[in-house]
């Protein structure tokens, strides 16, 4: 799926580009889930960027390179008050998930209370100096899902 999603022409442009790609929504008889899924494309991230991707689960607000010495990416954000997770994943263009050592990745607790949220990684060392992918996932109660799809240079 992912493959799909990256094989779209993106412009690059300083600011993101939002493309809606995806929603889908099943009804079982005792709830409904939802996923959306946004394609976006960054440029001069690493000097910090904002961003305005807005999906009715999360929100992410910026985009910038983190201050330890190997090369890391944060993203900020808020929840919109569902008790969930937030987590990153990374990708090369073909779309393999690439390996993250267990510790290299931050994931960030969201709920009612704790809006706002901050998760960082250390970007794999496959991925340094080339083209890839991050995706910014909301896993919440009772199946909700929300994924953001970053594509950048790194």
């Amino acid at each position: 799926m992912l493959s799909l999603l990256l094989s779209l022409s993106l412009a690059a442009t300083g600011e993101p580009f939002i493309a809606p790609h995806q929603t889908t929504a099943t009804a079982p008889v005792f709830h409904q889930l939802a996923t959306q899924e946004y394609d976006v494309y960054l440029k001069h991230w690493q000097k910090g960027t904002e961003l305005q991707l807005s999906h009715p689960l999360f929100r992410l607000s910026k985009v910038s390179a983190g201050p330890t010495s190997f090369p890391t990416i944060l993203f900020d954000g808020e929840a919109n008050g569902g008790t969930g997770q937030i987590s990153m994943t990374f990708y090369n263009l073909e779309g393999d998930q690439i390996f993250s050592p267990p510790g290299t990745v931050q994931k960030a607790r969201v709920d009612d209370r704790q809006r706002k949220f901050v998760v960082s990684a250390a970007i794999p060392r496959l991925l340094i100096g080339q083209m890839g992918a991050i995706q910014v996932t909301f896993t919440g109660e009772n199946g909700k899902r929300a994924a953001f799809y970053v594509k950048a240079k790194f």
